[in-house]
C-alpha cells in the first residue's frame, strides 16, 4: 500500500472515529479495540493507529499503558481550570494585536464567522462542523500574537475538545446566543475596540462555564 493511500485511508478513519467521539457514540471512558475497528473499518491496523494517534494529540483518546485505549473523560474541575487558563491567553493576546491586525486577517475572522452563521441554518445543526470553526476562530486570535510557545501551550489544553462535547449536547437556542459573541467581537475587533474585545471574551467563558455546571452530568455520563 503506497503512503498517499494509508493517509488517505488514516484520514477517513480518523473523522469517522472523532465524529463518533464528538457524537457520543462513543462515550467518555469506554475502550477502543484497535483490532476491532480495524475489521470494522476494513482497513489494515496501521491507518487505525495513526488515525488513534492523531486522536490522542486532539486529546480525545488517552492511551493508558498496560491496559489500553480509551475515549478520554474530563472532570468538570479540568475543565473550569481549562477554562481559566483559556480566558487568560486570549485576554493576552487581544491585547497584543488589537492595534496591529491588519485588515485582511479582520476580514478573514469574518469569512469565519458568516460560515458559522451558514450553519446556523442547517437542519439537522452540524455541531462538529461548527465546533471545528469555533476553534479556527478562537485559535487564529492567539496566533495573530506571534508567540509560538504561547500558541503551543493554547493548543495543549484542547480546550475545544471538551467544549465540543459540551456544545454537541446544547440546544441550537443556547449555541445561537453564544454565536452572537462571535459577531460581537469581530465588529470590536475591526474598530479596534479592546474593551469590548476583553469584556465579550470574558461573557463567552463565563456562558460556557455556567453551561457546564448546568449540564456536566447529563453531558459526561
Amino acid at each position: 500500500m503506497s503512503t498517499i493511500e494509508t493517509s488517505l485511508l488514516t484520514t477517513q478513519v480518523y473523522d469517522v472515529l472523532r465524529s463518533k467521539i464528538i457524537g457520543r457514540k462513543y462515550l467518555p471512558g469506554e475502550k477502543l479495540d484497535i483490532h476491532k475497528l480495524a475489521d470494522e473499518f476494513g482497513v489494515s491496523r496501521s491507518p487505525v493507529k495513526d488515525a488513534i494517534n492523531q486522536l490522542v494529540h486532539d486529546g480525545l483518546i488517552e492511551i493508558i499503558p498496560r491496559k489500553g485505549t480509551y475515549v478520554t473523560q474530563v472532570n468538570f474541575t479540568d475543565f473550569i481550570d481549562i477554562l481559566d487558563a483559556r480566558l487568560m491567553i486570549e485576554t493576552w493576546a487581544a491585547q497584543r494585536i488589537t492595534n496591529t491586525v491588519t485588515d485582511e486577517q479582520v476580514n478573514e475572522w469574518g469569512n469565519i464567522v458568516h460560515e458559522m452563521d451558514s450553519l446556523l441554518e442547517v437542519n439537522p445543526f452540524p455541531f462538529d462542523m461548527y465546533s471545528k470553526l469555533d476553534m479556527k476562530f478562537h485559535k487564529m486570535l492567539v496566533e495573530w500574537a506571534g508567540n509560538r510557545k504561547v500558541l503551543e501551550i493554547y493548543t495543549s489544553l484542547n480546550t475545544h475538545v471538551s467544549l465540543s462535547r459540551i456544545v454537541h449536547s446544547t440546544s441550537l437556542e443556547s449555541t445561537k446566543k453564544r454565536h452572537q459573541d462571535h459577531r460581537t467581537l469581530f465588529e470590536a475587533i475591526k474598530n479596534r475596540d479592546l474593551p469590548t474585545i476583553l469584556g465579550t471574551l470574558t461573557l463567552h467563558i463565563a456562558s460556557l462555564k455556567n453551561e457546564a455546571e448546568l449540564r456536566w452530568d447529563e453531558v459526561m455520563i
